[in-house]
């Protein structure tokens, strides 16, 4: 079963911090080094000076990005930019957001969440997705340094019955204690949830609910790993952002990928391995390759393939995998000598190829939130970088101090 506990969030000090929005930050995996600068200029309590520090020539074991970190969080406690809740609580972030035209609103809960082993047998928590080791040695050497969780994992579960959803939305009936519009425009609203009631409800209901990661495999990981070392009971939980698998504000953008690396005989070879393995079609144009991807039967995965100026429409008859593991194992694969990016951006992906950056660019449909579900409750993994779940949870809201 689940087993989830309140905490005492340590929070940005309102009489100290004038604005909120000055000092969150998105996930420390999806900080581009300009956006990194952006946010340490914003203020000096921006998040990021923990989260993700910048690196300093003569850096070394004893001075580095993840020492500073934990000089910051010391000092911010101490002048009180950051204070502890003196409850313990659990806490509600409500995200507003367009997309296409629409208006969508996600709706999570933060608590700490029991770190588990991945087993399908035993466990409750189920992963999607493979880990890298150089992100699970940065978040460990961060984590050993200020003994903190910064950003929530990202888990979902399903709220078949609406219990949960109704009681989280009974409590946002009150102001919110924060309502900002982040750097990327995502409207976020934050309460504090202290009655022991209500998270007695929110707990029980809570207990038999499978989670599965959406965002956070590497922290997860390393959370575990660290909570083995230090024995005490109050590391075996980590900082988890929770959401309805049903709601509707729950998105999965596509994940295109950017393979370089590979000449223009290359890419005559490539166009004739993949007239065996799938039926091609020309496309025209951005707006073709849209409508040529949306059109793909529950039987079959679609990609576009966009290289030297073209787009070409790939179709895998009789599927009976997931696209971005179909891709992976007949496109990429089988290359030799290259090298690979992802963006969830159309636009940015064909024109990095346009500049040469990359030789070609793979087009997919977003991964459907119930394959990921099911491939995560049969135990199996899906490639890196297969699902980007927007909006990002932003990390700054509440972090958990040991």
């Amino acid at each position: 079963m689940a087993n989830i506990a309140l905490f005492k969030g340590t929070r940005y000090n309102q009489d100290k911090i004038q604005d909120f929005s000055k000092v969150v930050a998105p996930p420390y995996d999806v900080i581009s080094k300009d956006e990194q600068d952006e946010l340490y200029k914003m203020s000096e309590y921006n998040i990021v000076r923990l989260l993700l520090g910048k690196d300093r020539s003569g850096d070394n074991e004893n001075e580095n990005k993840y020492t500073r970190a934990k000089k910051y969080l010391k000092a911010w406690q101490e002048n009180k930019a950051l204070k502890k809740d003196p409850e313990p609580s659990i806490y509600i972030n409500l995200q507003e957001f367009k997309l296409d035209g629409k208006i969508k609103r996600r709706i999570g809960f933060i608590a700490l969440l029991k770190l588990e082993e991945f087993d399908t047998k035993k466990s409750s928590i189920y992963p999607h997705e493979n880990t890298l080791s150089a992100p699970k040695e940065d978040r460990a050497k961060l984590i050993h340094a200020i003994e903190a969780n910064l950003g929530p994992v990202f888990a979902i579960f399903d709220d078949r019955d609406r219990s949960i959803s109704d009681i989280l939305r009974k409590q946002m009936l009150s102001k919110p204690l924060v309502n900002i519009m982040d750097s990327h425009g995502i409207r976020n609203k934050f309460w504090q949830v202290s009655d022991k009631k209500i998270i007695d409800a929110l707990c029980s209901s809570m207990k038999n609910k499978k989670i599965f990661i959406a965002d956070g495999h590497h922290r997860y990981e390393v959370g575990l790993a660290f909570s083995k070392i230090k024995k005490d009971p109050k590391y075996g939980y980590i900082l988890t952002y929770f959401t309805d698998l049903l709601g509707d504000g729950l998105v999965v953008l596509p994940y295109h990928r950017l393979v370089g690396g590979i000449d223009k005989k290359g890419l005559s070879s490539l166009e004739n391995d993949l007239r065996k393995k799938f039926i091609t079609k020309a496309l025209g144009s951005k707006k073709d390759l849209k409508a040529f991807l949306g059109k793909a039967k529950p039987t079959e995965a679609r990609f576009v393939i966009y290289a030297q100026k073209h787009f070409t429409g790939l179709i895998f008859k009789d599927k009976k995998d997931m696209d971005v593991t179909i891709a992976k194992n007949l496109i990429i694969e089988p290359l030799k000598n290259f090298f690979i990016d992802f963006t969830k951006d159309l636009d940015y992906a064909i024109k990095e190829v346009n500049k040469g950056k990359f030789s070609f660019a793979i087009l997919v449909n977003p991964v459907k939130i119930t394959e990921i579900r099911d491939v995560a409750f049969l135990g199996r993994r899906m490639p890196q970088k297969s699902t980007y779940f927007y909006p990002k949870v932003i990390t700054g809201l509440v972090i958990n101090v040991f």
